[in-house]
């Protein structure tokens, strides 16, 4: 019995880490090129800082690229696209933390920014129909 026990105990003690925060997410019809995506990102209004990213490989092989921003004291987000093995394009955006809600204030001035690079990546990159195609999750959060 007391086997048992710690098996279980071990068990739930591994358990994954809780992930809170929201998720938008698109698939798309062509990656964009990165830089005009990272200047839109970075002249979109309450952005102060992009960094990019990208990553290309794992089994199955796929293609990364992420846009982090800040803006202010409380925006915070990233950009991904990724490019899978049966080239599909998968657009997302994303505030997350793990074991913990982000603030609400982050996500209440942050979820507007998002919406805002979706409506210049449908203009200025060639993704028409961007924001009526994203699909959004709130996950263990309160969105506005």
């Amino acid at each position: 019995m007391c086997a048992l026990v710690c098996v279980l105990l071990g068990f739930a003690l591994s358990a994954c880490d809780p992930a809170y925060g929201v998720w938008r997410r698109a698939y798309v019809g062509h990656m964009p090129d990165p830089e005009t995506v990272r200047a839109i990102v970075r002249d979109t209004p309450g952005i102060d800082t992009v960094t990019y990213r990208h990553y290309e490989g794992g089994f199955p092989t796929s293609k990364e690229y992420y846009f982090d921003y800040r803006g202010g004291s409380e925006v915070r987000g990233s950009l991904r696209f990724e490019i899978d093995s049966r080239k599909r394009i998968q657009y997302s955006q994303f505030l997350f933390d793990l074991l913990e809600p982000p603030p609400q204030h982050y996500i209440d001035a942050t979820l507007p920014v998002m919406k805002r690079i979706e409506l210049r990546l449908e203009r200025k990159a060639g993704l028409p129909g961007l924001q009526s195609s994203v699909k959004q999750d709130c996950i263990r959060v309160a969105c506005p």
